[in-house]
């Protein structure tokens, strides 16, 4: 109850001070079901550089496939925390809005984007439920995080190692 409570308290600040509402993440079937548009996009130009306003990227994309909802594919905006690179594909979780400020797929919390490795073939979505297309794409992402971090630590014993030989000289 007190989580719950200062959860809603962080949030509430939050969305004062960047004027965007973040939610939490509450799992996958639940963000699929709330999601009114579920796609693969890919990035076209770098978003603009420097500091952005209440926390959100512009980005430009094109929508390539459509696993869930209305949208079509080709050229679109999308808004997020995220903030993606040009050539970069990735699942997007979100709703495209249409209205007199904007038109653009909204994808607020950066977990809405999942990115996809270059080498990822979208072929092997053919044919399958949204479920199991949404596992086969995160089963993948989780395979290529564990393979980053396993690099990373790689890394970080290196430059350890490389800092104790420092301060023992």
């Amino acid at each position: 109850m007190k989580r719950s409570f200062f959860l809603v308290v962080f949030m509430a600040f939050t969305a004062a001070a960047l004027g965007v509402i973040l939610l939490p993440f509450n799992g996958w079937k639940d963000l699929a079901e709330k999601s009114p548009d579920i796609v693969i996009v890919q990035c076209t130009t770098n978003p603009a550089p420097g500091p952005i306003m209440d926390g959100m990227i512009w980005s430009d994309i094109e929508v390539i496939s459509v696993l869930k909802g209305e949208g079509r594919t080709g050229l679109s905006r999308m808004v997020s925390q995220y903030r993606p690179h040009a050539g970069e594909r990735f699942l997007l979780f979100g709703g495209y809005q249409s209205n007199e400020l904007y038109q653009a797929y909204n994808a607020t919390e950066s977990y809405r984007v999942i990115p996809l490795a270059f080498y990822f073939s979208t072929n092997a979505l053919a044919g399958k439920t949204l479920d199991q297309q949404i596992r086969l794409i995160v089963e993948h992402r989780l395979e290529v995080v564990k393979q980053e971090l396993k690099e990373r630590n790689e890394e970080k014993a290196r430059l350890e190692s490389f800092v104790r030989e420092i301060q023992s000289e």
